[in-house]
């Protein structure tokens, strides 16, 4: 028999059994993250006995004060100020979509920390990639960068089960965030 010649007619083993190359593809799909799914976990617990919170928790709270470092304070005069007047409308109906979803879920202590990894995160996203090319880089490669960013990766890590975002709760967020100028489009 040539070396290269192996015969595997009788061989076993617990999974596919190679002789040579291994080319095939493995496809995990890994959404979110083991804190995440052990906080949809406790909600949806807190949801069926009615566990809910008479306030909300610190981190959750942050947002509730405006925070306003350059004056252009609230949505409306966010998307005037960087030439997006036209998307208020929608902005509007987005950040009511969210509104209506944090209100359904406010009172409950695990929805509270899903929410506020979720707009720390948004948060944090428009500091680190968004705000910094305000100014140099166009409308459209804003938004190319914020659905990248943050409307898909905030959906992709922290859209589970009973806490199911979608991309308008997460561009509700976004706009709810600016009417707090927690997040802005200008320099």
């Amino acid at each position: 028999m040539d070396r290269n010649e192996v015969d595997q007619r009788n061989a076993s083993a617990g999974s596919s059994i190679i002789g040579r190359d291994d080319n095939s593809v493995v496809n995990i799909n890994f959404r979110g993250n083991e804190r995440v799914r052990d906080l949809v976990q406790r909600l949806d617990r807190e949801i069926a006995s009615d566990e809910t919170r008479n306030q909300w928790i610190d981190s959750l709270q942050f947002f509730e004060e405006p925070y306003s470092p350059d004056g252009v304070i609230g949505l409306e005069a966010k998307l005037v100020r960087c030439g997006r007047p036209d998307k208020l409308t929608l902005a509007l109906r987005h950040k009511e979509l969210f509104v209506k979803f944090l209100s359904k879920y406010a009172l409950y202590g695990a929805a509270q920390e899903l929410l506020a990894l979720c707009l720390h995160r948004v948060h944090q996203e428009f500091e680190t990639h968004i705000h910094p090319v305000c100014g140099e880089s166009s409308i459209t490669e804003l938004d190319q960068i914020i659905s990248r960013k943050v409307v898909s990766a905030v959906v992709e890590e922290y859209g589970l089960g009973t806490f199911a975002l979608d991309h308008g709760l997460v561009l509700g967020m976004t706009y709810w965030l600016a009417e707090r100028c927690y997040v802005r489009w200008h320099a």
